[in-house]
């Protein structure tokens, strides 16, 4: 794949038409439907299992401060060594890489819910390991979207943004229903399960099986090439970008549970988070649904604006009534922002490095959300909620700055298909 030219296909733009019912043509495709499928099941437990952890080592009677040292093992584990497991996929094929983390993945977690709970080092190691081997499904499925072009890769990735909202709120739902019946020991095994089931599954489909590896002999070249999708400049700045667009998230982490609690109760949290949850899914359906016409790298900026509009409005709000209409629309909006990152990723990552490079977006993204949450936090003790909100308008208006400034990076070549 070029480094600095990206297919014209039918991309985002404020005018749209209708697509070829492209939704149900990914639902109705034969070879992407099965790990599809496996990839939701094992990635709807992902947001589950961090609560889990902390539930379980709280209960336990070790302390939300050995909780919290569990729960940042885990996260490193994930954020630091998930790349590296990407870059194996790319150079050695999906279904050994899923076949592995998805056996050691379950393994290690089952092996901390009966380690013992005086040992905190080993219930460490374990979920440092578990975090590792958290099979890569994110980066299987959406390489694959990648490489389907055209209407079906739109609509392919425009269901990893709805996907993504969906996990946030299916997630807890899981563990509520898992802890009616279990404990939270239970809810750890049962996420791990899911995970490896997942994984495997996905692995044994015909579209993973036959998925080419780029660096077949040339071992030697990519042994010294430390960088791996790295070594992309484009793919570097969208880096950036993206690390932007998780430190937003991470300051409404925290600013938006403090403004409901503020304005109502910490029960109304959950209602708005939802609502924002459905906002999400509404945007990405329509999303998959159309056809856009602008280059992606100019959509991005102006959907970043509009981003920046719509947190315009959350910041202006009065009541968790308010809040919640400003973040349905943010959501709404939000969902095919996120499906157009994940082109401009595909687009910016080096041939045989496509997984390495999505793994690396989400990778950012999440540090970039927990420096979000941290800063939120410090902002909101020194001057409240309103100017947290604020903070993210400036990050989102920064982050439409940046998209424009490297779009000459993505030259569009001669259109392959007309748009509709």
């Amino acid at each position: 794949m070029s480094q600095s030219t990206a297919p014209k296909t039918p991309v985002p733009d404020d005018t749209v038409a209708p697509a070829t019912n492209s939704l149900v043509a990914v639902l109705r495709d034969r070879t992407m439907r099965a790990p599809l499928l496996w990839s939701v099941i094992g990635r709807f437990p992902i947001y589950m299992v961090g609560l889990a952890l902390v539930i379980s080592t709280a209960s336990r009677g070790s302390g939300y401060i050995s909780a919290g040292l569990l729960l940042a093992g885990y996260t490193l584990g994930v954020a630091l060594v998930a790349p590296f497991v990407a870059r194996r996929v790319d150079r050695y094929g999906q279904p050994p890489v899923l076949l592995i983390t998805g056996v050691v993945y379950p393994v290690a977690l089952v092996g901390f819910v009966y380690a013992d709970q005086a040992s905190l080092p080993v219930q460490l190691v374990l979920v440092v390991v578990a975090g590792a081997m958290n099979p890569p499904l994110s980066g299987c499925i959406r390489s694959l979207w990648s490489t389907a072009g055209g209407h079906l890769e739109q609509a392919g990735l425009s269901i990893e943004a709805v996907l993504s909202e969906v996990f946030t709120i299916g997630g807890p739902l899981l563990l509520s229903v898992v802890l009616f019946w279990g404990d939270e020991g239970t809810a750890l095994i049962v996420g791990g399960l899911l995970a490896g089931v997942g994984a495997i599954g996905f692995a044994t489909s015909r579209a993973s099986r036959e998925t080419q590896v780029a660096h077949a002999g040339q071992d030697s070249v990519e042994e010294r090439d430390r960088l791996g999708a790295l070594r992309s400049p484009i793919l570097a700045r969208m880096l950036i970008v993206l690390f932007g667009c998780g430190l937003a998230t991470g300051i409404y982490n925290v600013a938006v549970p403090a403004f409901a609690e503020a304005h109502g109760s910490a029960q109304d949290i959950g209602l708005i988070f939802g609502i924002w949850g459905v906002g999400g899914i509404i945007g990405g359906v329509w999303y998959s649904t159309h056809t856009l016409r602008r280059p992606p790298v100019i959509a991005f900026a102006t959907g970043s604006l509009i981003m920046a509009a719509c947190a315009a409005l959350v910041m202006l709000a009065w009541d968790n009534w308010s809040i919640g209409a400003a973040l349905v629309l943010l959501g709404a909006v939000t969902a095919p922002v996120t499906a157009i990152s994940y082109q401009l990723v595909s687009r910016a990552a080096r041939a045989g490095y496509i997984t390495e490079a999505f793994t690396w977006a989400m990778t950012v993204i999440l540090g970039g959300s927990a420096i979000g949450s941290q800063l939120g936090g410090l902002i909101i003790e020194a001057t409240g909620t309103r100017v947290a909100f604020l903070a993210v308008v400036v990050v989102m208006l920064s982050v439409a700055a940046g998209v424009y400034a490297i779009r000459h990076r993505f030259t569009a070549a001669p259109a392959t298909e007309p748009a509709v």
